[in-house]
């Protein structure tokens, strides 16, 4: 039986979540968090802190419609390939390979793909409960990717649409922002635009929301955002107004 320091679980809210997954993920823990909403649930498995899989009851997640949104694999191709999987008990990804319908590499990215959409999906939640189970992860079930936890984390927060989910992360003209000491490792894993880099170098300092909307060519919008991914994780640190 697991003990209750290895299970943790609670109700989602609009901003729980990226912080959620970034606190196992910065612990470089090892596990599973499940999130279950009325019809839906969605598991990420987690690897010494970095997202290797990812598995979902949501028709739209499943593999065969990435390749087929894609253009990889025909109406016709994907609806014989789904009943032979299903026929002979194997993984849709075998089937499509073995049935010469995709190469070997393209099941590596198409499942790299999926993981990552059903991972950032997770990011739109803002009802449902989570769970997360600390502990070896089920190895035959679960094809190991190696993905960036940070880069994960900022693709999820720049998905989300949500002003009002935004401006509860970061709201409040005044508020400052500034980098953390050790900026430089943490933000190495990051893939940040220029104009992205020139608003980070401008947070030396404690320096207002407002200031940096003006001195930033970025659209106000993106750079809440930004900010809202950054201080999840932990390369600027949110402070009171300087007035």
């Amino acid at each position: 039986m697991l003990t209750a320091d290895k299970v943790r679980e609670g109700v989602l809210s609009s901003t729980t979540l990226p912080g959620l997954i970034y606190s196992i993920m910065r612990q470089r823990q090892t596990g599973v968090l499940t999130l279950s909403g009325e019809t839906l649930e969605k598991s990420v498995y987690i690897q010494k802190g970095r997202p290797v899989f990812a598995a979902s009851n949501d028709r739209d997640d499943r593999l065969g419609q990435i390749f087929f949104r894609a253009g990889q694999v025909s109406l016709e191709g994907l609806t014989s390939s789904l009943e032979r999987s299903i026929r002979v008990r194997q993984r849709l990804g075998t089937v499509l390979v073995e049935l010469g319908l995709i190469e070997p590499h393209d099941l590596v990215e198409g499942v790299r793909s999926q993981v990552r959409n059903i991972i950032c999906s997770l990011f739109q939640w803002t009802r449902g409960r989570y769970r997360y189970t600390a502990g070896p992860l089920p190895s035959e079930e679960v094809i190991t990717l190696k993905l960036s936890s940070a880069d994960i984390i900022l693709e999820g927060i720049r998905r989300i649409e949500s002003w009002d989910r935004i401006w509860e992360a970061v709201g409040g003209l005044d508020a400052t922002y500034q980098m953390t000491g050790g900026t430089e490792n943490r933000a190495e894993d990051l893939k940040l635009s220029l104009e992205e880099w020139t608003l980070l170098s401008h947070c030396d300092r404690p320096v207002p929301l407002g200031e940096l909307c003006r001195q930033s060519s970025m659209k106000d919008f993106d750079i809440c955002r930004l900010l809202w991914a950054l201080m999840t994780l932990g390369v600027v640190t949110k402070g009171a107004s300087l007035t």
